[in-house]
């Protein structure tokens, strides 16, 4: 007759792999070992279990991302399009006594005579941006995202935006129409342009001379030296030119974008209390998982300390590879999601800024640290069990 047999409590642990038994050969700490195998013995569990820790992990990379491209705004801009910290117009100035008197003031760093006017272009009702700033001898420093800088004559960098408009490329060239005079601009490059929707093309205030007779600088961008204060620079330059100047900041997008800071901070603490969550949820399973095997490591030897460092490392593996995982997807779909905004928003992929190396090992070791600070008080005390408390656990 068939006879009743007890069923398992819980699925019995893998037999030791080839690696574990040679280490354990090559005489590595047991716990290191025990708790690795411990760690990735059942495949699909252990995937699943380094799945959920890193969904969390990857999201803050995510976060940690925008908090740098935002930070990129304000404190490198030069880097997303804005080289210049002022603009000035004048009035009742020559070219030649406008530069002087800008460059005189001892924290510009350089006076870059410009025009900006209204085109339109074919097929278009809308009208775009076209800028002539610096000249041959002295370029206006764009930030370019792909391609190289306008060099030679009717040479031009055009922002995402009026790439779009035109469903033009690096390379091809343009017409528009500035009044009733035509410009035909060969585009050999993509600057990042967080104005007008992006919808700018830039080349040199001599190209525009050449090809429009009688065009001249209407504006100048001052480029300020390190650790100016715009400010100040903008009263000083103002008390100079005796009502011949306007001065103004150049709108830098970071303004708008500091509230983002808060959500930001926000959205990573949430993120850390879904991880902690997770995490104290894989302690529990893996301390309820040791209990089986408590009897075993006791009678081979092993003490409480080393049987909680068996825990302890086991959870750290799985938090390391969590950590690892996050990292290595959450960096890339960081800088694909930012690009992705800029395009759409006309000024352009290449202003994501991820997290320095620095700040993502920092962040991977704080992960692993607490996981294992958090594993190491339940497993202390399941080790130190009394042996009864055992033997009806594992019943």
């Amino acid at each position: 007759p068939p006879v009743p047999v007890p069923r398992r409590a819980a699925p019995l642990g893998g037999r030791l792999s080839g690696a574990a038994r040679q280490a354990l050969g090559l005489r590595l700490p047991p716990a290191l070992v025990l708790g690795w195998h411990r760690a990735f013995t059942l495949r699909f569990r252990s995937l699943a279990t380094v799945a959920r820790l890193a969904l969390p992990l990857l999201l803050i990379v995510v976060a940690m991302s925008a908090w740098t491209t935002i930070d990129r705004f304000d404190t490198r801009p030069e880097q997303i399009g804005i080289p210049a910290a002022l603009t000035v117009h004048t009035s009742d100035l020559g070219d030649g006594d406008a530069r002087a008197l800008l460059e005189r003031d001892p924290q510009v760093a350089a006076a870059y005579p410009g025009v900006e006017v209204a085109a339109l272009v074919p097929g278009q009702t809308a009208t775009i941006a076209l800028r002539g700033l610096g000249t041959h001898q002295d370029p206006y420093p764009y930030a370019l995202a792909e391609g190289r800088a306008a060099h030679g004559r009717d040479e031009a960098v055009a922002g995402q935006g009026l790439l779009d408009l035109l469903d033009a490329k690096v390379g091809d060239w343009v017409r528009m129409t500035v009044g009733d005079q035509p410009q035909i601009l060969h585009i050999v490059g993509r600057s990042i342009e967080p104005e007008n929707a992006g919808r700018v093309i830039s080349t040199s205030l001599d190209t525009l001379r050449e090809n429009g007779p009688g065009v001249g600088p209407t504006l100048y961008e001052l480029r300020l030296r390190p650790g100016a204060d715009p400010q100040e620079v903008s009263d000083r330059l103002a008390d100079a030119g005796h009502g011949r100047l306007d001065v103004h900041a150049v709108p830098n997008p970071a303004d708008g974008l500091s509230p983002l800071r808060g959500v930001v901070v926000g959205l990573i603490a949430v993120l850390a209390l879904i991880g902690l969550i997770e995490l104290l949820t894989v302690i529990g399973g893996t301390v309820r998982e040791g209990e089986r095997d408590l009897l075993a490591l006791k009678a081979i030897g092993l003490s409480p300390r080393q049987i909680t460092a068996i825990t302890v490392t086991s959870t750290a593996c799985t938090a390391l590879a969590a950590v690892v995982i996050g990292t290595a997807l959450g960096a890339p779909l960081a800088h694909w999601l930012i690009d992705a905004q800029g395009r759409s928003s006309g000024v352009g992929a290449g202003i994501a800024q991820g997290p320095s190396t620095t700040h993502l090992l920092l962040f991977g070791a704080a992960a692993v640290t607490g996981a294992a600070a958090l594993a190491s008080v339940p497993a202390s005390r399941a080790a130190r069990r009394r042996l009864a408390d055992t033997l009806s656990a594992v019943a």
